[in-house]
């Protein structure tokens, strides 16, 4: 049953979506569900790179370069080996891998005694928990270190409640705060080939908006992409809702054409990480860029593949592939 209701809200959701493509770009409906299920079968696209993802505006020669999710699912299982995963998902593993270029404090909280989340706090201005295993952001908030004991000993007990990291926040290089609250990271996608070369993909800049605590699309941030070469951001970002932005939200910054600091020692630092972990050969990093330099937040088997295909340039499966 759990099946067939995923599969019927499936359907009502693509009724719905190809509907408002319809009348939005004046298509046929019709023509809209063959196309659609066609591009589903052929290419193994879904609904969100097929209608948000403008993959419907794609001639045939033009699909057969785009990065679905049935392509990218191909790269992950081809290049990243089950073993080697744990690094990744688990937040207490990949810091203590990564060590090297992870220099903010940090506690897991299975293993952490109240001595030492009290010295943690003693020196951060603010924390951050996040669950060990979430994603895209989900369950991650931010404290200030409550002054009494007895408040902190309740906030203790409540990390302690569930596996989760205490980490102290990240400063933040001055050219990387856009007047919003969270840290603002590079997403930055590496493989190794066959040879053991190592190659820097699509690399974006992820903004917050406002007073979220994290930077993520899905959480109302905005996208930009970076050339890989220069550091330069090459495109204006799409929003969630499909919004166009040039300008980042609630402030006066045109983000077209602005270099991101420290560049260089991005790129190093990212390809001498992915040497720590040969066997995952395909790595999504999110990289945040402090006054000192470079700290990795953490890495991503299975990056989202809306990040390649909704944002700036496309086809990113011909590229990928030569790889593999």
């Amino acid at each position: 049953m759990p099946k067939l209701s995923f599969y019927l809200d499936y359907f009502k959701r693509t009724a719905n979506e190809l509907q408002k493509l319809s009348q939005q770009e004046n298509i046929f409906l019709p023509y809209l569900w063959f196309d659609f299920i066609s591009a589903s079968v052929v290419h193994g696209a879904i609904l969100n790179h097929y209608t948000r993802g403008k993959l419907y505006s794609l001639k045939g020669c033009e699909r057969k370069k785009s990065l679905t999710y049935r392509r990218i699912l191909k790269a992950y299982d081809k290049c990243n080996a089950p073993e080697a995963i744990p690094y990744l998902n688990n937040k207490h593993l990949f810091n203590a891998h990564f060590s090297k270029y992870v220099q903010r404090r940090w506690l897991y909280s299975a293993d952490m005694t109240f001595e030492e989340f009290r010295n943690l706090c003693a020196h951060s201005r603010s924390i951050i928990v996040k669950p060990e295993d979430g994603v895209e952001g989900h369950g991650v908030r931010k404290y200030t270190p409550p002054s009494e004991l007895r408040d902190l000993q309740r906030l203790f007990d409540e990390c302690k409640s569930f596996p989760c990291m205490v980490e102290e926040c990240i400063e933040q290089h001055p050219e990387m705060v856009f007047q919003n609250t969270s840290v603002n990271t590079i997403r930055a996608h590496s493989i190794i080939d066959p040879s053991g070369e190592i190659h820097i993909l699509k690399m974006l800049l992820r903004a917050g908006v406002g007073n979220t605590v994290v930077d993520n699309y899905a959480s109302g941030g905005c996208v930009y992409e970076i050339d890989p070469q220069t550091g330069y951001i090459v495109s204006p970002s799409l929003k969630k809702n499909g919004e166009v932005v040039y300008i980042h939200p609630s402030t006066d910054i045109v983000m077209l054409g602005r270099k991101i600091p420290l560049w260089d020692e991005v790129v190093k630092s990212v390809k001498d990480a992915h040497q720590l972990l040969p066997k995952c050969r395909f790595i999504g990093w999110d990289v945040a860029i402090t006054p000192n330099g470079v700290e990795l937040i953490e890495g991503n088997h299975n990056p989202d593949y809306e990040l390649f295909e909704f944002f700036g340039s496309k086809g990113w499966w011909n590229n990928i592939k030569t790889l593999l």
